[in-house]
């Protein structure tokens, strides 16, 4: 066939790009997203791994996202996005924080507060309804990542109790999500 009676190639044609439903529901909470880990300040990033099965898909610094309208509240610092080979997607909730002392408990629970009432609040029903699915999964929610100094929260100690109780698991220098 001649070229004349090819039809002509559409260089403009647009490849539309499928987004995740972690980047659809924060950006429907006004948040902005980033791929991959990248929400998360480099030096805590290497912090952060996925197990077998998983990858990121986005992420969002909520710290930093609400600072200027909440600038005296115990701020929650990370969310990701999440999702298995399947294609099943999650959110999970990393707060990078100090564990020198059995004191940064409270500070944690107050920033916990603080998420668990913005996830309760109707422009976050997507993230809330991502982060009830990584629970229903048996995939944690919410982690305390401690990666400078000493961790003095202790297994088996009544802070560690506590931080069961609400859902966290002992602070910890690395994570790996799955």
């Amino acid at each position: 066939m001649s070229s004349a009676g090819r039809k002509p190639k559409n260089k403009a044609a647009k490849t539309v790009l499928k987004i995740s439903e972690f980047e659809s529901a924060a950006t429907a909470a006004g948040l902005k997203v980033l791929p991959g880990k990248s929400a998360v300040k480099s030096q805590y990033q290497t912090g952060i791994a996925v197990g077998p099965g998983l990858s990121f898909t986005a992420s969002v610094d909520i710290d930093l996202d609400c600072q200027a309208a909440e600038p005296q509240s115990n701020r929650w610092d990370y969310g990701l996005g999440l999702k298995t080979k399947k294609g099943e997607e999650f959110a999970v909730w990393v707060e990078p924080h100090p564990a020198s002392s059995t004191g940064e408990v409270a500070k944690i629970f107050a920033k916990l507060d603080w998420l668990e009432r913005k996830l309760a609040q109707p422009d976050f029903k997507g993230l809330n309804t991502l982060t009830q699915k990584s629970a229903q999964a048996d995939i944690p929610r919410f982690h305390w990542l401690a990666m400078t100094g000493d961790i003095r929260i202790r297994a088996g100690s009544r802070e560690a109790a506590l931080l069961s109780k609400r859902g966290l698991r002992l602070p910890s220098r690395h994570l790996v999500l799955s």
